[in-house]
């Protein structure tokens, strides 16, 4: 992502700017506990060129689309495991 792209308010209120890889997403869901991640549904978001041309150069913006670069939306699934809580005294003396 083009640094100033990351760096433009506009980008960051659109989730665009804060975007990350999507390996690096999937890493923290893993990380948070969860398990069975999917990705459910990835749709791709395309920023108009007259959007794009506030914060980069013609020349920037041809890079950028060349770059194999994409911002994805994406829907994901997961599990959190429940945490057993170790009985206090017993099985009966918390009820």
């Amino acid at each position: 992502m083009p640094e100033k792209i990351q760096q433009a308010a506009e980008m960051y209120a659109g989730c665009v700017a804060g975007a990350i890889q999507q390996s690096e997403y999937l890493q923290l869901i893993k990380n948070n506990g969860f398990t069975d991640i999917t990705v459910q549904k990835s749709k791709p978001i395309a920023i108009p060129g007259d959007i794009l041309s506030r914060y980069l150069s013609q020349e920037e913006i041809s890079a950028f689309e060349q770059s194999g670069t994409g911002i994805y939306s994406i829907t994901v699934f997961a599990v959190k495991p429940a945490v057993q809580k170790a009985a206090c005294c017993g099985p009966n003396c918390c009820s």
